[in-house]
């Protein structure tokens, strides 16, 4: 297993210096940099202390998979601009959240909502296989997201989906959100692609990052990865004030476990 973290490309030299494998930024924010700026950081892609290989963020907020006024059109220009960047980046997966988007209007039928995300799946397999790039779906706390909550259900619309692209992820915090058990994700099997990891806070309000003694079992996570061989990317998704800090806290804890 790999370690990373989700932040920006400026902190890839901290990343590299404390020992992280790569890191996992927003593709939305990919998708949206002016030209110039894209193309002075693709220059710069070759020799990235610590790899690009994983993006969040798939949607912008503003375009969705679901409803009543889902643009094929659309989703298909952002989809080319975004997974052909990314792969001049040099990224590799890219994670499926994007709960503001993908959120099923109010009123609107739920099952419709199932068959219009994994339309938009198997659309962005297209351009996925084409860029060489994998899908992992996040299931999200329902305060984040009202359609795939629970990593069980992520792994029923991958097996729907049915694109050799198209995977799961699963999210510690969401997992703790939603009362689901660790096993999930041995069921998810070849299917899980990617994986999260954070400190919950007792109340779950929110994560921080993972620390030695901070009351959590990592090795119970890491070490069920392990026994079914999982052998993707483990990203550190949290909020923090001193990331220099925090990420060096968060590699004693969790790299020895790996």
């Amino acid at each position: 297993m790999k370690l990373g973290i989700c932040t920006g490309p400026e902190n890839m030299q901290l990343a590299a210096e404390l020992g992280y494998d790569y890191i996992e930024w927003a593709l939305n924010a990919i998708a949206a940099m002016p030209q110039e700026r894209f193309e002075a950081l693709r220059e710069q892609a070759p020799n990235f202390p610590v790899p690009l290989a994983k993006c969040n963020c798939f949607l912008p907020g503003d375009l969705h998979p679901t409803g009543p006024d889902v643009s094929e059109s659309s989703l298909r220009a952002y989809l080319e601009k975004a997974f052909s960047r990314a792969h001049a980046l040099g990224v590799k997966l890219v994670v499926f959240g994007s709960g503001g988007a993908r959120q099923v209007p109010q009123g609107f039928s739920h099952g419709e909502a199932w068959r219009q995300i994994a339309d938009f799946l198997r659309l962005a397999g297209e351009y996925a296989q084409k860029y060489d790039i994998d899908i992992a779906i996040e299931p999200l706390r329902r305060k984040e997201c009202n359609i795939l909550n629970f990593v069980s259900e992520g792994t029923m619309m991958a097996a729907l989906v049915n694109h050799p692209r198209v995977g799961v992820l699963g999210d510690s915090f969401h997992m703790l959100c939603g009362h689901e058990p660790w096993e999930a994700l041995r069921f998810a099997g070849k299917n899980l692609m990617h994986v999260h990891i954070s400190h919950a806070l007792p109340d779950l309000s929110g994560r921080d990052y993972p620390a030695p003694g901070d009351g959590t079992d990592y090795g119970e996570i890491l070490g069920l990865l392990k026994d079914m061989g999982y052998a993707g990317g483990v990203s550190i998704e949290a909020g923090t004030k001193d990331l220099a800090k925090d990420a060096a806290k968060a590699m004693a804890c969790l790299k020895p476990l790996l």
